[in-house]
């Protein structure tokens, strides 16, 4: 686990006129990990930025990168935000920990440096935690885009559990699709109270590490789906996923719901556990080509490019 002292703390706070007053603490938290995310980054702030809820705070912490992402954040001016650096690059689990652990809100989502959500999504969310205390995770369905951010598949997540759900309803619905029906980080919001209480993301099994927190939230009380779609989750062919095996991501999958199975809470009945496990095989190969196809278009943008760059060269 990082302690404050392995990071560098910046904050920027200009005076904008937005946002919470310098002594009252945030509503919401927006933690933004963020590792040689320059390719991405400046899109992710501009939808954060764009949020029509203002009562919000944005902590980013950037994991020791070398690329161009000290750069972008050097160019931000806003008094929402705190920008964290690390003095050395600590493993993904540690800096989304830290990036949440520094939060003020009573809300907290975490995006990822290379995801976006749609201006109203803050707002959608929070108004659904505000409404009912028994709520500890809300959730939206996700498009799924490339690389340049072009469309792979529209509005995921959220199949079977649409509205408010009880936490076995939730595990049961993991279980038997074999798969993450909740969504990526981007989709979820909590209290940051039960975050603490559960004990954060853990890195036993990378490749199921939100899904692992979203299920242990749900014994904190009731989910609830929100049916639109409101953040985008890219798709990138050099992200930890892409560069896990898909043996490895079936394995820690199958690894991870047969210890939802087992857990005596859940109760999940025979039919589902069967009928997942099918499922984790199919959606496995689906994962597997949305990989690919995100992977063959960019060599695809890269050879057109190439390709101009020759043709613009003197003869």
């Amino acid at each position: 686990m990082v302690t404050n002292s392995e990071a560098a703390h910046t904050s920027r706070r200009a005076d904008t006129g937005h946002g919470p007053g310098r002594n009252r603490p945030p509503t919401v938290s927006l933690c933004i990990p963020a590792y040689q995310a320059e390719r991405h980054l400046q899109t992710t702030l501009d939808s954060v930025l764009a949020q029509t809820f203002t009562a919000l705070e944005i902590v980013i912490v950037d994991n020791n990168s070398s690329d161009g992402t000290r750069e972008i954040l050097e160019k931000l001016h806003d008094n929402r935000i705190r920008i964290i650096r690390n003095k050395t690059t600590v493993p993904m689990v540690d800096n989304f920990n830290l990036a949440i652990r520094e939060s003020r809100g009573r809300y907290v989502k975490l995006i990822c440096a290379d995801d976006t959500i749609e201006p109203d999504c803050i707002a959608t969310q929070v108004a659904v935690l505000e409404a009912d205390d028994n709520v500890a995770l809300v959730s939206v369905r996700t498009d799924f885009i490339d690389d340049e951010g072009a469309l792979l598949r529209p509005a995921r997540g959220l199949r079977g559990i649409v509205g408010r759900n009880s936490g076995r309803t939730v595990v049961r619905r993991i279980v038997r699709s074999g798969s993450n029906p909740i969504g990526p980080p981007v989709a979820g919001m909590f209290r940051r109270v039960d975050f603490d209480r559960c004990g954060g993301f853990r890195g036993e099994l990378l490749f199921p590490m939100e899904l692992d927190l979203w299920s242990r939230l749900v014994r904190k009380g009731d989910f609830f789906g929100v049916p639109r779609t409101l953040a985008s989750f890219r798709i990138g062919s050099e992200s930890t996923t892409a560069l896990t095996s898909a043996r490895s991501q079936l394995a820690q999958q199958l690894e991870f719901t047969s210890r939802l199975v087992h857990d005596p809470e859940w109760q999940v009945p025979l039919s589902d556990r069967i009928l997942g496990r099918i499922n984790a095989y199919d959606m496995q190969m689906r994962r597997s080509l949305l990989f690919a196809l995100s992977a063959l278009r960019a060599s695809r943008r890269r050879r057109a490019l190439g390709s101009e760059k020759g043709r613009e060269r003197p003869g």
